[in-house]
């Protein structure tokens, strides 16, 4: 008998009570068109009910978050059934939720944002995390940073819109600075990244796609003491971007050794002067990634004693590479993730698989491409005894389907182009013998919507209270 879900805490379903509640009742008033009282409903809310919420809890920021969420989705879905679309007057209004009072952890994105004017900006007052992937054009297109309150944040996107005179800013306002995300900002450059000099936590900068010289980012390397990642990947990959080189480590004196790097990201042609400069200069790497063509055996990565993951994202053949390398260190790692963008001859086949669970014995995470014999070709999951995320993807155009020895610790499952699905996942999910912690499988969207026997299957899992829930996700988190 699969896993039942175990009761709700009180608390957390009081909460969850409260916060689906407020957001019904501002849409119902929405709907109404009764905009004076929807704008002291929000008024009301933040008087009466954020008093309720303890601040050490965090609460107040995940009440904000989840309420304007809720209220967007029962718009979204009354325009589905056929109701008229609501007018951005009234999310103007349910943003003001996050407005005009201290919120601890305060998180804003471009759908917060779109609903404000920029002299609105500083109404929200204590904002931590502040994401801006795809900023509408409403946005301020020059010192959009001075419109904020910068002396909390902790974290900001700023993807394709930063310059050097939004880091100038940056620089100066923001002393609590972690995390700093400015990919495809063509228009950084070196007196930019120099401006980040006055931020002294700063731990992750990711600057791929602005033109940043050796000597500025060596500069970087120096400066920021606490720095502890910069220009991984972590979302799509995008061939055409993430192998231009973005920084050669033999452009380092060797003995500038930082060792408060733990990932980093390899990119451009790798030669064995590089993997060396890597290995000396970040001694305590524990994730590295590769985004390169190789032109060295990987086997000196043996002298990094703390790594323990390992992803490689390539267009290149790179299967050889990979056990050769796992011969060495395998038995440390507790994290393989492999994707290819295009098709090649060196995915991952059976004996790849087999070699893997030999080699790794407490692997934890494994993200594969799989490539089938023939058609209808079974791949069988050997027995990996810690795993807790298994991903797999048929690169191929011929139809193949899984099968799985007993894995006591898996968690999520992802698996792409396999046929058939819908029974995969229905054994899976009712066989606690093989899967006893199996809470989640993961679906891409094409397979969700052509499949639809999995929303049964999500269906039978609520009716039943199984601790077992099946997502949708994209091609590329695969």
């Amino acid at each position: 008998m699969p896993k039942l879900k175990q009761p709700t805490p009180l608390k957390k379903r009081a909460f969850d009570f409260i916060v689906t509640h407020c957001a019904s009742y501002c849409h119902q008033l929405s709907v109404k068109g009764d905009l004076e009282k929807l704008r002291q409903s929000i008024t009301e809310i933040k008087s009466e009910v954020f008093s309720w919420l303890p601040p050490i809890l965090n609460q107040l920021s995940e009440f904000c978050e989840r309420f304007f969420d809720e209220f967007s989705k029962f718009g979204k879905e009354m325009a589905k059934s056929g109701g008229r679309v609501r007018s951005m007057t009234h999310r103007k209004i349910a943003v003001e939720i996050m407005m005009d009072v201290e919120i601890p952890g305060l998180r804003c994105s471009d759908l917060h944002l779109e609903c404000a004017n920029r002299s609105e900006y500083r109404r929200f007052q204590s904002i931590e995390v502040l994401i801006m992937q795809s900023p509408s054009h409403a946005f301020p297109s020059s010192k959009a940073m001075s419109y904020f309150r910068l002396e909390n944040l902790i974290e900001i996107w700023l993807i394709t819109r930063c310059n050097n005179q939004e880091l100038r800013i940056i620089g100066t306002h923001c002393k609590k600075l972690q995390i700093l995300n400015i990919t495809y900002s063509r228009y950084v450059t070196d007196d930019g990244l120099r401006a980040l000099q006055m931020c002294p936590d700063l731990r992750v900068i990711d600057f791929v796609g602005s033109v940043i010289s050796n000597d500025c980012i060596n500069e970087l390397l120096s400066t920021h003491k606490k720095l502890e990642e910069f220009n991984i990947i972590k979302h799509d990959y995008l061939p055409w971007a993430g192998r231009v080189e973005v920084y050669d480590p033999c452009s380092r004196p060797r003995e500038l050794v930082c060792p408060s790097i733990r990932r980093y990201c390899a990119r451009g042609p790798v030669s064995e002067a590089n993997l060396t400069a890597i290995t000396v200069l970040f001694p305590n790497l524990t994730y590295i990634q590769f985004c390169c063509q190789f032109f060295s055996d990987l086997t000196i990565l043996k002298n990094l004693k703390h790594l323990t993951e390992l992803s490689f994202l390539s267009s290149y053949s790179i299967l050889s590479h990979v056990r050769h390398l796992l011969t060495t260190v395998g038995e440390n790692i507790s994290s393989l993730e492999v994707k290819m963008s295009f098709r090649g001859n060196e995915y991952f086949k059976q004996d790849d698989v087999n070699f893997v669970y030999k080699l790794c014995p407490n692997i934890q995470e494994l993200i594969l491409p799989y490539d089938p014999n023939a058609p209808h070709d079974i791949l069988v999951v050997p027995p990996f005894n810690k795993l807790k995320v298994l991903s797999l993807k048929n690169s191929s155009s011929w139809e193949a389907t899984v099968e799985f020895h007993q894995l006591p610790e898996l968690e999520t499952l992802m698996l792409a182009n396999f046929t058939p699905i819908v029974q995969i996942v229905e054994r899976a999910m009712f066989d606690n013998v093989k899967f006893p912690k199996l809470k989640r499988f993961c679906s891409m969207l094409l397979t969700a919507r052509r499949d639809t026997g999995l929303d049964d299957l999500n269906t039978v899992a609520r009716e039943r209270n199984l601790d077992f829930k099946i997502l949708t996700i994209s091609d590329h988190d695969l």
